[in-house]
């Protein structure tokens, strides 16, 4: 009896096979991935960090954000090019496209590379305050940039032999990639309890005010322990990650587009001591304002 594999099994196969040579080739991490960012194949090489933040669901999820993003970028963009995953590390995508469908996304990388051309494609998280992650990233293999875009070639060479237009978006139906991408939205833009999308939509019109949980809570009538419990359930972090997070997405901007001190911009943002406000800074974005304000100004 003949037994026919489906198109998808035969990817995966396919796929399974390029991992395995590239892995033991380069020593770089790598997986597949599906459209949604979840993983389709053996994790090869995987970094104990990535291995921990992936046992964590909240964190897990925004690995799952990134390589979808990763994904979608090289798409968009019709090159292999590096990015900054959530937790720091720096990763690449190459999609897997055969007969005009798009099947997944390879993902490799799980490196420390320290190189200002590299950008986050989804706001960091924070977990630096959990011992086991700081010690496990700082066991993540150190990469320099050549190095890197050298890997993508040699992992986009091996994915062309088999899957030759991976690349060639212009042949690609770009409706599945708008649907892609409506998938990856931040929570805010999909599907969420309409008591939550209030709760955002307030505390984005209230950054520069003392915002904390009972205030919220009161705003949308609930009570704090029920917010507190449905807005991590939908958000995949607390509420206090949240308003720091677009506090600093905020900050930013501020720090770019006027000349106002760092002190009255942080206190504009409701942080009254400046120190306090500089360290959720660097917490979010690895450096510090003024750091931050100066490399921007050089870079324009």
């Amino acid at each position: 009896m003949t037994i026919t594999l489906s198109k998808e099994t035969l990817v995966k196969r396919t796929v399974e096979n390029i991992l395995h040579d590239y892995a033991h080739a380069t020593g770089i991490a790598c997986v597949y991935v599906d459209i949604r960012g979840h993983e389709r194949s053996t994790k090869y090489k995987f970094t104990k960090f990535c291995q921990f933040m992936r046992s964590i669901p909240a964190f897990r999820d925004r690995c799952y954000q990134c390589d979808l993003c990763g994904g979608v970028e090289t798409l968009k963009r019709q090159y292999c090019c590096p990015y900054r995953c959530h937790s720091g590390l720096v990763d690449f995508a190459v999609p897997i496209i055969q007969e005009n469908k798009l099947y997944g996304f390879i993902i490799s990388g799980q490196v420390v590379l320290q190189d200002k051309r590299i950008e986050y494609l989804q706001q960091p998280t924070y977990w630096h305050d959990n011992a086991n992650a700081k010690l496990y990233f700082e066991s993540a293999p150190a990469y320099r940039y050549e190095e890197i875009m050298s890997a993508s070639r040699v992992l986009q060479t091996l994915v062309v032999s088999q899957f030759p237009c991976c690349l060639q978006a212009q042949g690609y139906n770009m409706s599945v990639l708008t649907e892609n991408e409506r998938d990856m939205q931040e929570p805010e833009e999909i599907n969420i309890r309409p008591e939550i999308k209030t709760a955002i939509s307030f505390i984005k019109r209230n950054l520069h005010s003392n915002l904390c949980l009972k205030r919220i809570a009161e705003e949308i009538f609930l009570s704090e322990s029920y917010l507190s419990k449905i807005f991590k359930q939908e958000m995949n972090m607390n509420l206090m990650q949240y308003i720091n997070q677009c506090r600093i997405c905020e900050a930013k901007k501020m720090l770019c587009q006027t000349n106002e001190s760092v002190d009255c911009i942080g206190k504009k943002l409701g942080y009254h001591r400046t120190s306090y406000f500089c360290k959720i800074f660097k917490q979010y974005t690895g450096e510090t304002p003024h750091v931050y304000r100066k490399r921007n100004s050089i870079e324009k």
